[in-house]
């Protein structure tokens, strides 16, 4: 690598360190992880008994919760990613240009200078040209990479959808007895009345499962996660936008520098 290569890819390496930490500033302290649901469901708990025991007693309504917390929150983290974004394209886009200086010096440099072979020269420009312009948009994709681990959210939406199933599963279950109680008869009666349950369990939890899903704590958990999970997609959109939009004119860019080398031989 040249030392303008080498500056090149220090200072996309430090723009890119510098987005990260942004973003992860951002967006970590705000994922709603296994920790954060667990303290949600424990404030619940205890504004179900005295409603003055939590700060803000008039999030235990869902509605207000949402309104009031999740989606606000979710603005502010989707205006701060933009913002991120927005400067780190400008920090890429002054280093394109560094790039760009320099390339335009090699094929200057080589018009004027083709050599007895002017066909080979133009070949090994091509190359390089070509060479520099796919390790710049490797680099871009590397933006691709822009967000935190989001690994903390998919244990908490997994460990709150089996928590679900799990307590839908156990509310079922404990109706069972009271179930064969009621369809009563003769043994061969109750075995018909078991093989119903049987058949009908998974609809029955499942049916559970939405009634649970409405109240506390789950609405109010599965609010939580909707909302990060909205910011958490409309993040990754932006990155991808901001990728290909700094991509785009790498192509453009090999051929305009190969006209201009055409340009200055002729």
């Amino acid at each position: 690598m040249t030392e303008v290569e080498q500056s090149v890819a220090v200072e996309f390496r430090t723009a890119m360190d510098d987005a990260r930490a942004r973003v992860a500033s951002l967006l970590e302290p705000a994922c709603p992880n296994v920790a954060f649901m667990n303290a949600l469901r424990a404030d619940l708990a205890n504004a179900s008994v005295d409603a003055a025991s939590v700060p803000y007693p008039e999030l235990i309504d869902p509605d207000t919760y949402w309104k009031a917390s999740v989606n606000p929150q979710a603005k502010v983290l989707r205006h701060g990613v933009i913002g991120v974004i927005e400067w780190l394209q400008d920090r890429v886009i002054e280093t394109m240009e560094v790039a760009e200086t320099d390339m335009n010096q090699i094929v200057e440099f080589s018009a004027a200078n083709p050599g007895p072979n002017m066909q080979a020269t133009r070949t090994e420009v091509r190359d390089r040209i070509a060479q520099r312009c796919n390790a710049l948009h490797e680099q871009m994709a590397e933006l691709l990479d822009l967000l935190p681990d989001r690994s903390p959210l998919d244990e908490a939406r997994a460990a709150h959808n089996t928590s679900l199933v799990r307590r839908a599963t156990a509310d079922v279950e404990g109706l069972e007895d009271a179930y064969l109680r009621e369809a009563g008869g003769d043994d061969a009666h109750q075995t018909y009345a078991a093989e119903q349950w049987s058949e009908t369990f998974a609809e029955r939890v499942a049916h559970r499962q939405a009634l649970l899903a409405g109240g506390t704590p789950w609405r109010h958990q599965e609010l939580s996660l909707i909302g990060y999970e909205h910011t958490r997609t409309e993040s990754e959109s932006l990155v991808e936008a901001a990728v290909t939009r700094l991509q785009a004119p790498l192509s453009i860019m090999q051929q305009l520098l190969m006209d201009r080398f055409d340009e200055l031989v002729s």
